[in-house]
């Protein structure tokens, strides 16, 4: 096969990896657990790629509290229930979120979540003549 022939191989097989890999990522979708307690608001896992992430916050306080990521919110989780907020993180970066409750004495706790890239594919393996 001559190098032409190669060359719009190589490239066909890049552009289909971009569009499968660009599918994936789309409808990739990462669970966190938010826990709060009096102490702090603590999420897990810290670290993400991009996608969708659906927090899951688990309320241990007496008071209500609401939790805040990227411009959104949710309601006030009252103490002992559980809340859920899906949010769209696809730019790499570091997201500082905040737990508020409601009561006598307000109280502020914060957290961040890392959104790392995805890892790089390995190189295809180079032809053989």
């Amino acid at each position: 096969m001559s190098v032409r022939v190669w060359a719009i191989f190589a490239a066909s097989a890049l552009l289909l990896a971009g569009f499968a890999s660009s599918g994936r990522q789309a409808h990739r979708q990462t669970q966190l657990r938010v826990t709060m307690t009096l102490q702090r608001c603590l999420a897990a896992p810290l670290e993400v790629e991009p996608g969708t992430m659906v927090f899951r916050m688990t309320n241990r306080t007496r008071w209500p509290r609401i939790f805040t990521i990227a411009g959104r919110r949710t309601k006030y989780i009252q103490p002992g229930h559980s809340g859920a907020l899906r949010v769209e993180l696809d730019r790499t970066g570091i997201y500082r979120y905040f737990c508020r409750s409601r009561g006598p004495n307000p109280r502020l706790r914060t957290g961040v979540v890392a959104v790392r890239p995805p890892p790089v594919p390995p190189p295809p393996p180079s032809p053989t003549n």
